[in-house]
């Protein structure tokens, strides 16, 4: 317990913010929200990490809500959000992109602050929600009245970020800043949480102010349906803080929380990664006797928010056309930080010329065995099922890959790949296999061929 208690000091000397650094955040907002309220007449607050004082020594982040009142029109709030937003960037001489949420809002950087201006309606219960972000105020106030330890979150947070899976941001699919705190109001301390974590089941409830009788957990879990943690939103009994968390990242937290407890390290909250030597980790996958293959193209301009959930379902759709047409998928994964694209590990690069189609059984009626007669040739009997076989169009990956590829946006779409993505497909994109492989630069493509190493 001892070394225990001496890793998480040292880590906190280093992760807890100063006091200048507060009072740098404090001042940095307070100018924001004059300006907001001379020009505009509208109230600025405060959200976030910094607001909760969870944040972690370094982290600039500013989120800073405006608020409406709830007459105010949904496109009055939008169009004067944004103005107000760009109005801010332009005073203090940032730089900012326009993201969108429910609504639209402002994020860029203002010297070495990260800011987000995010209009919201100003409501007195979240049973009167009128958009998603207006929850965030009441999670800021329950945060503020009942977590007595932030350096627990912060020591949560560090570690998290550590082992990749912190951030709710549809890239990353992991936790958010709010689902650790309330982690952490749950389990009381970092320590705890890790100890917890290696009891959960798939779907774990975790219900601080007790919105679900256990009678109704069953319910719940249907109404929460393939989300594989469920916290219960202590200000909206209908949302679960988790509901972007994915099974992949839970599991990563479970494992290393578990590690941790055998082997306590601080290398668990300061991970150095490696330089990686492409050629051999190339050399690595050679040795598995496995296939390589990415398809890349250029980076639609789409934010990450939206690029990442369409990259997935990319994936998906050509993962489930090579494993129908009879390759072993071992397993697949995307990038888009620099070039785009997918890549795939598979046992085999090709497929027999020959499949075989089963058809009805002998007791099935018999127009559809006919059908299946004129459709097929040389038909015989496995037990007591008609078969045939049909000759394939192609019989290796790269030939069946670069037909399916070699289409335009439209086609593409239609096959199934998302729009954005498509018409950039269309535009040009490379099949990569063997050493040209070492020709990708994308860091996201190399994370994901080394953790399969």
């Amino acid at each position: 317990m001892e070394v225990t208690k001496a890793i998480f000091d040292h880590a906190l000397k280093k992760i807890r913010p100063d006091t200048d650094e507060v009072v740098s955040n404090q001042i940095m907002f307070d100018d924001i929200r004059k300006f907001i309220k001379e020009k505009f007449k509208i109230e600025a607050r405060l959200m976030g990490s910094v607001a909760k004082n969870t944040f972690i020594a370094g982290d600039k982040d500013l989120d800073i809500f405006i608020f409406f009142p709830p007459t105010t029109k949904k496109e009055v709030l939008e169009t004067k959000g944004l103005l107000i937003g760009k109005s801010v960037f332009k005073k203090f001489g940032g730089n900012y992109q326009v993201s969108y949420a429910e609504h639209p809002y402002t994020k860029g950087k203002i010297g070495i602050f990260d800011v987000e201006i995010v209009p919201a309606y100003k409501i007195t219960s979240t049973k009167k929600l009128m958009s998603a972000v207006d929850r965030t105020p009441f999670h800021t106030k329950y945060v503020l009245d009942n977590l007595k330890n932030p350096d627990e979150v912060r020591l949560l947070k560090k570690f998290m970020k550590a082992i990749g899976v912190y951030g709710s941001d549809l890239k990353t699919n992991g936790f958010s800043g709010y689902l650790c705190e309330l982690l952490i109001l749950r389990c009381k301390t970092f320590n705890n949480l890790l100890k917890h974590a290696q009891k959960w089941n798939y779907q774990e409830i975790m219900d601080l102010e007790n919105g679900y009788k256990k009678s109704e957990y069953k319910a719940a879990r249907t109404k929460f349906n393939d989300q594989p943690l469920i916290f219960i939103d202590p200000t909206d009994k209908n949302r679960n803080v988790a509901a972007v968390l994915s099974i992949d990242r839970l599991a990563r937290f479970i494992y290393f929380a578990g590690k941790f407890i055998d082997s306590p390290s601080i290398d668990y909250f300061f991970r150095i990664e490696q330089p990686k030597d492409k050629r051999q980790i190339l050399r690595s996958a050679k040795e598995r006797g496995t296939f390589h293959i990415a398809i890349t193209f250029k980076r639609p301009d789409l934010i990450e928010d939206i690029l990442y959930p369409q990259l997935r379902r990319f994936r998906r759709r050509i993962s489930d056309s090579l494993e129908h047409d009879g390759f072993v998928m071992m397993s697949s994964w995307e990038f888009g930080n620099d070039e785009c694209g997918i890549a795939f590990e598979l046992l085999n690069q090709t497929v027999p010329r020959f499949r075989t189609m089963t058809g009805p059984r002998i007791f099935d009626p018999k127009k559809n065995r006919d059908n299946f007669e004129d459709k097929y040739e040389d038909i015989w009997f496995e037990g007591d099922r008609m078969v045939a076989e049909v000759r394939r169009k192609h019989f290796d990956i790269m030939s069946m890959l670069g037909s399916f590829f070699d289409e335009d946006a439209k086609a593409l779409a239609d096959k199934g790949v998302p729009k954005n993505l498509a018409q950039e497909i269309a535009k040009n994109y490379s099949l990569v296999e063997g050493k040209d492989i070492l020709k990708i630069k994308s860091e996201e493509f190399w994370n994901g061929l080394s953790k399969r190493m």
